[in-house]
């Protein structure tokens, strides 16, 4: 018998990445899952958690992790240069190649492949996320020659094509905490939707709310319809249109709450989100801020567009998200708009 994290379904992405930012995530054992739970093998105990003892099948090919699968195979300087995370979307698994390892990216990607059965393409970063569209491109270095894929989060699926929309899967823990909130009959506002992650998590969680996505990305547009179909929500619509040019309109004052899931440039258009909220509305609002002091420009840009407003923002909550980089954060600031 294996300790084992209890996690109700719906939440298992979720709290198998805080399992694994805590350093609890045994990784030698093959998870399991009954009608209500998913069980993760834990290294130990911690608060906040829920345990079980399972019987679990051990990872006999899985065991090692990508710099031990690469040991003796790169030069200790190579290995120094390795970028050992990687995003896992569906099958395909994304990857940073330094320039100085360029030449070993399919020796990179085969270990990967190696001690991640499920994973069928290794794509790597050929940029960062640009455009009108927010794209982050990519090239498939190994594996199947494609780069569609379905990603799965607790209990929902969602078809995206890596270069034609933007998703991360690191905002599933937001994307939980966010549908978590989320009351009966509130009416819900997410622009900037891609492929309808934020807004699927939220109506599939909480099936007495109503949920609008907004989507300029016609890609994005049509994966954030189709996801809708493959998930049977009835209580969200998909929008293909500029948030610039559709806000407020005729949705000025519907909304008991939006998220805005664009950390950058956010701030241009808050003048057209603002005015969507009802009195009291709650608005989750994503920035990237400096690493010394997160959280003090997101605050300032919201307070501000309130009060261009005639309108006051109240602190609710504020956390990091994610690192993004040495200097930079991405942060999630919740605020009441009186």
């Amino acid at each position: 018998m294996v300790l084992c994290a209890q996690v109700e379904r719906h939440k298992a992405e979720a709290v198998r990445r805080r399992l694994l930012d805590k350093g609890m995530l045994d990784g030698s054992y093959v998870p399991a899952r009954d009608e209500e739970f998913v069980y993760f093998a834990v290294k130990k105990r911690a608060a906040g958690f829920d345990f079980a003892q399972k019987k679990l099948k051990k990872r006999q090919e899985y065991g090692k992790s990508l710099e031990e699968e690469l040991a003796g195979k790169l030069t200790a300087s190579e290995l120094g240069e390795l970028v050992k995370s990687f995003d896992m979307i569906g099958d395909i698994a994304v990857v940073e190649i330094p320039a100085p390892l360029a030449k070993k990216q399919r020796l990179i990607a085969s270990a990967i492949m190696k001690n991640h059965r499920n994973i069928r393409t290794v794509a790597k970063k050929t940029g960062g996320t640009s455009g009108e569209f927010r794209i982050r491109p990519v090239r498939v270095i190994a594996g199947a020659r494609r780069t569609r894929t379905i990603y799965r989060e607790a209990g929902c699926e969602f078809e995206l094509d890596l270069n034609k929309t933007y998703f991360s899967p690191r905002l599933g823990t937001e994307r939980t905490r966010i549908a978590s909130l989320v009351k009966p009959g509130e009416k819900v506002l997410v622009p900037f939707a891609g492929a309808g992650p934020f807004a699927i998590r939220i109506a599939k969680m909480q099936a007495k709310a109503n949920v609008v996505g907004i989507e300029l990305n016609p890609a994005a547009a049509k994966y954030f319809k189709s996801n809708i179909k493959r998930n049977r929500c009835r209580n969200v619509s998909a929008v293909k249109g500029d948030v610039a040019r559709l806000l407020p309109g005729k949705l000025q004052g519907k909304f008991d709450r939006i998220a805005m899931p664009l950390p950058k440039d956010g701030i241009h258009f808050l003048k057209n989100v603002l005015p969507c909220l009802k009195k009291g509305g709650v608005l989750h609002y994503y920035a990237f801020g400096s690493a010394v002091e997160p959280f003090a420009e997101a605050e300032m840009q919201v307070m501000d567009a309130a009060l261009d407003r005639g309108r006051h923002a109240h602190l609710l909550f504020r956390r990091i998200v994610r690192p993004y980089s040495k200097t930079t954060v991405q942060v999630v600031i919740d605020t009441k708009i009186a």
